[in-house]
């Protein structure tokens, strides 16, 4: 009785598990991006980061000498988001900071 319960109930910790999304590769818009940024001296300090809102992707290129928060906020595909006080909202909420994904040093 005592091993049925336990596979029972390791049964059921498997089950309940969430599964673990794998990031995308970064699309090649953001790769050529990087590429120019990384050249530039404008551009230290810079870092892009990966978001999982809305279960879609999303890049966030912050840039440090910049004086605008999420102007530089992009969709998988390279779309820029046009950003209401709805948007925004529902992205503090809900969004999840992945990772960064590349970062330009001093």
């Amino acid at each position: 009785m005592n091993r049925f319960l336990i596979i029972v109930f390791l049964s059921l910790l498997f089950l309940s598990c969430e599964k673990e999304n794998n990031p995308p590769e970064n699309p090649a818009w953001l790769n050529a991006r990087i590429s120019m940024m990384e050249t530039e001296s404008f551009y230290v300090g810079t870092y892009v980061y990966l978001y999982e809102w809305n279960n879609e992707y999303y890049y966030h290129i912050m840039i440090g000498l910049s004086s605008c928060m999420m102007c530089e906020f992009y969709d998988y595909r390279g779309i820029k988001v046009n950003w209401t006080q709805e948007t925004i909202d529902d992205f503090q909420k809900n969004a999840r900071k992945i990772r960064v994904v590349w970062q330009k040093t001093y």
